[in-house]
Protein backbone atom coordinates (compact mmCIF):
# COMPACT_ATOMS: atom_id res chain seq x y z
CA UNK A 1 0.00 0.00 0.00
CA UNK A 2 2.69 2.35 0.71
CA UNK A 3 4.37 1.64 -2.50
CA UNK A 4 1.28 2.23 -4.30
CA UNK A 5 0.82 5.21 -2.88
CA UNK A 6 4.49 6.15 -3.03
CA UNK A 7 4.25 5.10 -6.82
CA UNK A 8 0.98 7.51 -7.40
CA UNK A 9 2.71 10.23 -6.01
CA UNK A 10 5.88 9.87 -8.27
CA UNK A 11 4.08 9.72 -11.30
CA UNK A 12 1.18 12.94 -10.41
CA UNK A 13 4.56 14.37 -9.53
CA UNK A 14 6.08 13.86 -13.15
CA UNK A 15 2.85 14.82 -14.41
CA UNK A 16 2.63 17.59 -12.91
CA UNK A 17 6.43 18.82 -13.43
CA UNK A 18 5.88 17.61 -17.15
CA UNK A 19 2.84 20.41 -17.05
CA UNK A 20 4.70 22.78 -15.68
CA UNK A 21 8.02 22.77 -17.87
CA UNK A 22 6.00 22.01 -20.78
CA UNK A 23 4.05 25.33 -19.83
CA UNK A 24 7.29 27.28 -19.40
CA UNK A 25 8.87 25.99 -22.30
CA UNK A 26 6.07 27.62 -24.23
CA UNK A 27 6.12 30.54 -22.69
CA UNK A 28 10.02 30.83 -23.19
CA UNK A 29 8.99 29.93 -26.77
CA UNK A 30 6.18 32.68 -27.17
CA UNK A 31 8.48 34.81 -25.53
CA UNK A 32 11.29 34.87 -28.18
CA UNK A 33 9.05 34.36 -30.86
CA UNK A 34 7.11 37.62 -30.24
CA UNK A 35 9.24 39.78 -28.31
CA UNK A 36 10.55 42.30 -30.95
CA UNK A 37 14.25 42.85 -31.58
CA UNK A 38 15.90 45.77 -30.36
CA UNK A 39 15.95 47.19 -34.02
CA UNK A 40 12.02 46.33 -33.83
CA UNK A 41 11.46 48.41 -30.18
CA UNK A 42 13.95 51.24 -31.64
CA UNK A 43 11.33 51.37 -34.66
CA UNK A 44 8.18 51.06 -32.88
CA UNK A 45 9.55 54.05 -30.82
CA UNK A 46 10.14 56.43 -33.19
CA UNK A 47 7.06 55.56 -35.16
CA UNK A 48 5.01 56.65 -32.29
CA UNK A 49 6.90 59.65 -31.75
CA UNK A 50 6.71 60.88 -35.20
CA UNK A 51 2.81 60.28 -35.03
CA UNK A 52 1.79 60.98 -31.72
CA UNK A 53 0.76 64.61 -31.75
CA UNK A 54 -1.83 66.69 -29.86
CA UNK A 55 -4.25 69.54 -30.86
CA UNK A 56 -1.66 71.85 -31.28
CA UNK A 57 0.19 70.39 -33.16
CA UNK A 58 -2.35 70.29 -35.92
CA UNK A 59 -3.46 74.38 -35.73
CA UNK A 60 -2.19 76.78 -37.54
CA UNK A 61 -2.06 80.48 -37.80
CA UNK A 62 -0.96 81.96 -41.93
CA UNK A 63 -0.27 85.22 -42.51
CA UNK A 64 0.78 86.11 -45.83
CA UNK A 65 0.10 88.07 -49.24
CA UNK A 66 -1.16 87.23 -52.73
CA UNK A 67 -1.32 89.58 -56.15
CA UNK A 68 -4.46 91.66 -56.01
CA UNK A 69 -5.53 90.06 -52.79
CA UNK A 70 -3.69 92.24 -50.42
CA UNK A 71 -2.92 90.94 -46.76
CA UNK A 72 -4.74 87.46 -45.39
CA UNK A 73 -4.65 85.89 -42.46
CA UNK A 74 -6.65 82.97 -41.35
CA UNK A 75 -6.82 80.24 -38.11
CA UNK A 76 -6.66 76.38 -39.30
CA UNK A 77 -7.39 73.12 -37.52
CA UNK A 78 -7.57 69.50 -38.38
CA UNK A 79 -8.65 66.90 -35.38
CA UNK A 80 -8.93 63.36 -35.33
CA UNK A 81 -12.86 62.01 -34.73
CA UNK A 82 -11.46 58.32 -33.74
CA UNK A 83 -8.50 56.94 -32.65
CA UNK A 84 -5.39 57.14 -34.22
CA UNK A 85 -1.85 55.88 -33.29
CA UNK A 86 1.32 54.26 -35.03
CA UNK A 87 -1.21 50.79 -35.05
CA UNK A 88 -3.76 52.75 -36.80
CA UNK A 89 -4.74 51.82 -40.62
CA UNK A 90 -7.36 54.30 -41.07
CA UNK A 91 -8.71 57.57 -39.54
CA UNK A 92 -11.73 59.97 -39.77
CA UNK A 93 -11.03 63.79 -39.24
CA UNK A 94 -12.53 67.18 -39.33
CA UNK A 95 -10.84 69.78 -40.42
CA UNK A 96 -11.97 73.89 -40.44
CA UNK A 97 -10.63 77.27 -40.60
CA UNK A 98 -12.00 81.46 -40.50
CA UNK A 99 -10.13 84.03 -41.67
CA UNK A 100 -9.27 86.74 -44.16
CA UNK A 101 -9.54 85.37 -47.68
CA UNK A 102 -10.90 84.09 -50.79
CA UNK A 103 -11.42 86.00 -53.99
CA UNK A 104 -14.12 88.39 -56.03
CA UNK A 105 -14.01 89.21 -59.23
CA UNK A 106 -15.70 91.58 -60.83
CA UNK A 107 -16.56 93.33 -63.60
CA UNK A 108 -18.02 96.93 -64.29
CA UNK A 109 -19.80 97.90 -67.63
CA UNK A 110 -20.34 101.30 -68.79
CA UNK A 111 -22.23 101.72 -72.42
CA UNK A 112 -25.77 104.08 -73.44
CA UNK A 113 -27.75 104.75 -76.09
CA UNK A 114 -25.60 105.13 -78.87
CA UNK A 115 -22.68 104.30 -77.00
CA UNK A 116 -22.54 107.86 -75.34
CA UNK A 117 -22.64 107.99 -71.33
CA UNK A 118 -21.39 110.66 -69.08
CA UNK A 119 -19.30 109.34 -65.82
CA UNK A 120 -19.44 112.16 -62.73
CA UNK A 121 -16.78 112.56 -60.88
CA UNK A 122 -18.36 113.75 -57.63
CA UNK A 123 -15.41 114.73 -55.76
CA UNK A 124 -13.94 117.16 -58.56
CA UNK A 125 -17.64 118.16 -59.75
CA UNK A 126 -16.82 117.57 -63.57
CA UNK A 127 -18.52 115.53 -66.32
CA UNK A 128 -16.65 113.98 -69.03
CA UNK A 129 -18.19 112.67 -72.11
CA UNK A 130 -17.57 108.63 -73.20
CA UNK A 131 -18.57 107.81 -77.02
CA UNK A 132 -17.52 104.22 -76.18
CA UNK A 133 -18.90 101.32 -74.10
CA UNK A 134 -15.86 100.75 -71.38
CA UNK A 135 -14.88 97.81 -69.49
CA UNK A 136 -12.87 97.56 -66.11
CA UNK A 137 -12.24 94.06 -64.33
CA UNK A 138 -11.06 94.39 -60.63
CA UNK A 139 -10.19 91.23 -58.36
CA UNK A 140 -9.52 91.62 -53.93
CA UNK A 141 -10.41 89.51 -51.29
CA UNK A 142 -14.02 88.54 -50.09
CA UNK A 143 -12.98 89.88 -46.35
CA UNK A 144 -13.94 86.93 -43.52
CA UNK A 145 -14.46 83.15 -44.84
CA UNK A 146 -14.76 79.90 -43.23
CA UNK A 147 -15.00 76.52 -43.86
CA UNK A 148 -15.44 72.88 -42.71
CA UNK A 149 -15.06 69.64 -43.58
CA UNK A 150 -14.84 65.81 -43.31
CA UNK A 151 -12.11 63.65 -44.28
CA UNK A 152 -11.53 59.80 -44.08
CA UNK A 153 -8.21 58.08 -44.95
CA UNK A 154 -7.46 54.40 -45.16
CA UNK A 155 -3.94 53.38 -45.35
CA UNK A 156 -2.41 50.53 -47.42
CA UNK A 157 -1.45 46.83 -45.85
CA UNK A 158 2.17 47.76 -46.45
CA UNK A 159 1.36 51.78 -45.04
CA UNK A 160 3.02 52.90 -48.51
CA UNK A 161 0.33 54.78 -49.52
CA UNK A 162 -2.98 55.65 -48.43
CA UNK A 163 -6.39 56.74 -50.41
CA UNK A 164 -8.94 59.54 -48.45
CA UNK A 165 -12.04 61.12 -49.52
CA UNK A 166 -13.11 64.64 -48.01
CA UNK A 167 -16.35 66.85 -48.50
CA UNK A 168 -16.56 70.36 -47.61
CA UNK A 169 -18.52 73.71 -47.29
CA UNK A 170 -17.68 77.27 -47.12
CA UNK A 171 -19.26 80.31 -46.35
CA UNK A 172 -18.37 84.11 -47.39
CA UNK A 173 -20.03 86.07 -44.19
CA UNK A 174 -20.30 89.47 -45.77
CA UNK A 175 -21.53 88.17 -49.00
CA UNK A 176 -23.88 85.61 -46.76
CA UNK A 177 -23.38 82.95 -49.55
CA UNK A 178 -22.19 79.57 -49.31
CA UNK A 179 -20.49 76.90 -51.41
CA UNK A 180 -19.59 72.47 -51.37
CA UNK A 181 -17.07 70.50 -52.40
CA UNK A 182 -15.98 66.82 -52.68
CA UNK A 183 -11.98 65.75 -53.06
CA UNK A 184 -10.00 63.07 -53.28
CA UNK A 185 -6.40 62.43 -51.97
CA UNK A 186 -3.98 59.66 -53.05
CA UNK A 187 -0.44 59.44 -51.45
CA UNK A 188 2.00 56.87 -52.46
CA UNK A 189 5.81 56.60 -51.79
CA UNK A 190 7.02 60.54 -52.06
CA UNK A 191 4.06 61.42 -54.43
CA UNK A 192 0.46 62.95 -53.63
CA UNK A 193 -2.35 63.48 -55.67
CA UNK A 194 -5.49 65.98 -55.10
CA UNK A 195 -8.45 66.48 -57.03
CA UNK A 196 -11.38 68.65 -55.89
CA UNK A 197 -14.80 69.61 -56.90
CA UNK A 198 -16.05 72.77 -55.75
CA UNK A 199 -19.99 73.98 -56.42
CA UNK A 200 -21.52 77.46 -55.46
CA UNK A 201 -24.78 77.32 -53.57
CA UNK A 202 -27.53 79.32 -55.00
CA UNK A 203 -28.75 80.95 -58.17
CA UNK A 204 -27.37 84.23 -59.60
CA UNK A 205 -28.75 87.44 -57.58
CA UNK A 206 -29.49 90.27 -59.81
CA UNK A 207 -30.76 93.10 -59.08
CA UNK A 208 -32.07 96.48 -61.70
CA UNK A 209 -32.92 100.17 -60.45
CA UNK A 210 -32.96 103.48 -62.17
CA UNK A 211 -30.99 106.67 -61.28
CA UNK A 212 -32.47 110.21 -62.68
CA UNK A 213 -29.26 112.28 -63.70
CA UNK A 214 -29.87 116.02 -62.66
CA UNK A 215 -29.36 118.29 -65.67
CA UNK A 216 -26.18 120.34 -63.47
CA UNK A 217 -24.54 116.60 -63.93
CA UNK A 218 -24.38 116.82 -67.48
CA UNK A 219 -22.35 118.75 -70.09
CA UNK A 220 -25.58 119.92 -72.42
CA UNK A 221 -28.52 121.38 -71.46
CA UNK A 222 -31.97 118.98 -71.60
CA UNK A 223 -34.11 121.78 -72.20
CA UNK A 224 -36.78 119.74 -70.37
CA UNK A 225 -35.90 116.38 -71.67
CA UNK A 226 -35.05 113.36 -70.10
CA UNK A 227 -31.97 111.67 -68.30
CA UNK A 228 -31.35 108.34 -66.64
CA UNK A 229 -29.10 105.57 -66.64
CA UNK A 230 -30.06 101.92 -65.40
CA UNK A 231 -27.65 99.72 -63.29
CA UNK A 232 -28.24 96.18 -63.37
CA UNK A 233 -25.99 93.89 -60.63
CA UNK A 234 -25.24 90.42 -60.34
CA UNK A 235 -23.56 88.08 -58.12
CA UNK A 236 -22.77 84.48 -58.41
CA UNK A 237 -20.50 81.93 -56.47
CA UNK A 238 -18.29 80.39 -58.97
CA UNK A 239 -18.22 76.19 -59.60
CA UNK A 240 -14.88 74.81 -60.77
CA UNK A 241 -12.17 72.37 -59.78
CA UNK A 242 -8.44 71.92 -59.51
CA UNK A 243 -6.27 68.73 -59.21
CA UNK A 244 -2.35 69.23 -57.75
CA UNK A 245 0.54 67.35 -57.83
CA UNK A 246 3.32 67.48 -54.51
CA UNK A 247 6.32 65.62 -53.83
CA UNK A 248 8.36 65.63 -50.69
CA UNK A 249 12.37 64.05 -50.66
CA UNK A 250 13.02 61.37 -48.77
CA UNK A 251 16.66 63.05 -47.27
CA UNK A 252 14.46 66.55 -46.94
CA UNK A 253 11.24 65.85 -45.76
CA UNK A 254 10.70 69.36 -44.58
CA UNK A 255 10.48 70.23 -48.16
CA UNK A 256 7.78 69.79 -50.43
CA UNK A 257 7.44 71.20 -54.45
CA UNK A 258 3.67 71.61 -56.21
CA UNK A 259 2.90 72.29 -59.19
CA UNK A 260 -1.78 72.67 -59.89
CA UNK A 261 -4.16 73.74 -62.28
CA UNK A 262 -7.68 74.73 -62.32
CA UNK A 263 -10.34 76.05 -63.85
CA UNK A 264 -13.44 78.25 -62.61
CA UNK A 265 -16.76 78.32 -64.71
CA UNK A 266 -18.25 82.16 -65.56
CA UNK A 267 -21.04 83.85 -64.16
CA UNK A 268 -23.28 82.67 -67.33
CA UNK A 269 -24.72 85.76 -68.47
CA UNK A 270 -24.82 88.63 -71.24
CA UNK A 271 -24.80 92.32 -71.01
CA UNK A 272 -28.24 93.58 -70.02
CA UNK A 273 -27.74 96.73 -72.76
CA UNK A 274 -27.03 94.36 -75.47
CA UNK A 275 -23.88 96.60 -75.76
CA UNK A 276 -20.90 95.24 -77.83
CA UNK A 277 -19.02 94.30 -74.98
CA UNK A 278 -21.08 91.07 -73.53
CA UNK A 279 -19.84 90.01 -69.67
CA UNK A 280 -21.10 86.36 -69.58
CA UNK A 281 -17.22 85.19 -69.12
CA UNK A 282 -17.37 86.70 -66.04
CA UNK A 283 -15.30 84.40 -63.87
CA UNK A 284 -14.47 81.99 -66.26
CA UNK A 285 -10.80 81.82 -66.03
CA UNK A 286 -8.13 78.87 -65.84
CA UNK A 287 -4.67 78.63 -64.28
CA UNK A 288 -1.93 76.99 -63.22
CA UNK A 289 0.08 77.50 -59.91
CA UNK A 290 3.66 76.59 -58.96
CA UNK A 291 5.45 76.48 -55.36
CA UNK A 292 7.01 75.20 -52.58
CA UNK A 293 6.26 74.53 -48.85
CA UNK A 294 9.45 74.45 -46.69
CA UNK A 295 9.20 73.97 -43.04
CA UNK A 296 11.79 75.99 -41.25
CA UNK A 297 11.57 75.07 -38.01
CA UNK A 298 8.86 73.06 -36.23
CA UNK A 299 7.19 76.04 -35.09
CA UNK A 300 7.56 78.23 -38.39
CA UNK A 301 7.00 76.89 -42.23
CA UNK A 302 6.47 79.33 -45.60
CA UNK A 303 4.56 78.75 -48.80
CA UNK A 304 6.13 80.58 -51.81
CA UNK A 305 4.49 80.58 -55.38
CA UNK A 306 3.25 81.85 -58.22
CA UNK A 307 -0.10 81.96 -60.04
CA UNK A 308 -0.56 82.32 -63.41
CA UNK A 309 -4.27 83.25 -64.40
CA UNK A 310 -5.77 83.42 -67.38
CA UNK A 311 -7.53 86.71 -66.43
CA UNK A 312 -7.33 87.50 -63.10
CA UNK A 313 -5.04 87.26 -60.06
CA UNK A 314 -1.65 86.67 -61.81
CA UNK A 315 1.35 86.82 -59.51
CA UNK A 316 3.92 85.90 -56.57
CA UNK A 317 2.66 84.63 -53.35
CA UNK A 318 4.22 84.05 -50.04
CA UNK A 319 2.78 82.94 -47.00
CA UNK A 320 4.18 82.27 -43.29
CA UNK A 321 2.74 79.38 -40.66
CA UNK A 322 2.69 79.12 -37.12
CA UNK A 323 2.26 76.00 -35.51
CA UNK A 324 0.64 76.26 -32.34
CA UNK A 325 2.53 72.83 -31.42
CA UNK A 326 5.49 71.48 -33.58
CA UNK A 327 6.53 69.36 -36.74
CA UNK A 328 8.30 66.30 -36.20
CA UNK A 329 9.97 67.46 -39.99
CA UNK A 330 12.16 70.94 -39.52
CA UNK A 331 14.99 72.20 -41.66
CA UNK A 332 15.93 73.30 -38.22
CA UNK A 333 15.19 71.60 -34.88
CA UNK A 334 13.64 68.90 -36.29
CA UNK A 335 14.32 65.80 -38.32
CA UNK A 336 15.23 65.65 -42.20
CA UNK A 337 14.13 62.00 -43.05
CA UNK A 338 12.69 59.15 -41.07
CA UNK A 339 13.45 55.07 -42.01
CA UNK A 340 10.66 54.16 -39.33
CA UNK A 341 7.89 55.45 -41.00
CA UNK A 342 6.82 55.84 -44.74
CA UNK A 343 5.43 59.35 -46.40
CA UNK A 344 1.89 58.16 -46.62
CA UNK A 345 1.58 57.64 -42.43
CA UNK A 346 3.54 60.78 -41.62
CA UNK A 347 0.95 62.79 -43.11
CA UNK A 348 -2.03 60.78 -42.60
CA UNK A 349 -3.41 64.10 -40.24
CA UNK A 350 -2.20 66.79 -43.19
CA UNK A 351 -4.84 69.34 -44.19
CA UNK A 352 -6.58 68.82 -46.86
CA UNK A 353 -5.76 71.23 -49.87
CA UNK A 354 -8.19 73.00 -51.51
CA UNK A 355 -9.01 76.46 -53.59
CA UNK A 356 -10.24 79.31 -51.92
CA UNK A 357 -13.55 80.79 -52.16
CA UNK A 358 -14.54 82.73 -55.50
CA UNK A 359 -17.39 84.84 -56.31
CA UNK A 360 -18.07 86.98 -59.84
CA UNK A 361 -20.19 90.15 -59.75
CA UNK A 362 -20.89 92.16 -62.38
CA UNK A 363 -21.72 96.21 -62.39
CA UNK A 364 -23.64 97.65 -65.31
CA UNK A 365 -25.06 101.16 -66.25
CA UNK A 366 -26.80 101.66 -69.64
CA UNK A 367 -27.34 105.84 -70.01
CA UNK A 368 -30.17 107.03 -72.06
CA UNK A 369 -30.38 110.96 -71.90
CA UNK A 370 -32.98 112.45 -74.62
CA UNK A 371 -33.02 116.24 -74.41
CA UNK A 372 -35.98 117.90 -75.60
CA UNK A 373 -35.27 118.59 -78.49
CA UNK A 374 -34.31 115.08 -79.47
CA UNK A 375 -37.64 114.05 -78.26
CA UNK A 376 -39.85 112.55 -80.89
Amino acid sequence: MKLNAIMKAMVLGTIACSISATGIAVDVENQHIQSPSYEEQMSNIGMHDTVNSNWMDRTDIKVGTQSKMGKQVSVETLQPLTHYDENSKSVLFVQGGVGKGGQEHKVNYFDGSGGIWYPYDSATGTVETKTKPERHDETKSLGTVGNIGLGYRQLSNHEHAYVGVNVFADRAFSENVNRVSGGLEYVAGLNEVRVNVYRGLGNIKSQSYMVRVPESHLPIPLNGGTANYTVYKSQKVLSGYDINYARTFKNARWARVHIGAYHWNGLGISSYSGGTSPISDLGNSSGWQLGTTLQVTPHVSLDLGYTSDSKYASGAYGFVKYTLGTSKFAWHGGKHSDDTITNARARMLDKVKRSPMMIGKSYEEFWAVVPYDALP
